[in-house]
């Protein structure tokens, strides 16, 4: 409920059709390059908070890269990629960590 008010997509852990493990808490900033999505992590670090990108697509890795492999051919991994955020998540998040989690999302999304 307290990213309900930013520009944000929360990827969906469980509904009728599927259960995720809910490993991982991603959000994809709506509007941002993957850029402005690296300040943001900056921002975020610079408060306390870690995030992280999980899930780059693999062109973006020198293996792949050594092997020929472009990011312009895989356009739709890149625009999942582009404005992904993971959050913190995990089992002793009590619910104060998760108010500064989002507050502090809130002030770096601006």
């Amino acid at each position: 409920k307290a990213l309900e008010s930013l520009p944000v997509n929360v990827l969906n852990h469980f509904d009728t059709d599927h259960k995720s493990s809910g490993h991982l808490y991603l959000i994809r900033v709506q509007g941002k390059t993957r850029e402005e999505c690296n300040e943001i992590i900056t921002k975020m670090a610079e408060h306390g908070v870690a995030t992280n990108v999980h899930y780059k697509p693999l062109p973006l890795l020198s293996a792949y890269k050594n092997m020929g492999f472009d990011i312009k051919n895989y356009p739709n991994a890149y625009a999942l990629f582009e404005n992904a955020i993971t959050l913190p998540l995990h089992t002793k998040l009590t619910d104060e960590e998760v108010k500064y989690v989002t507050d502090v999302l809130k002030e770096c999304i601006g």
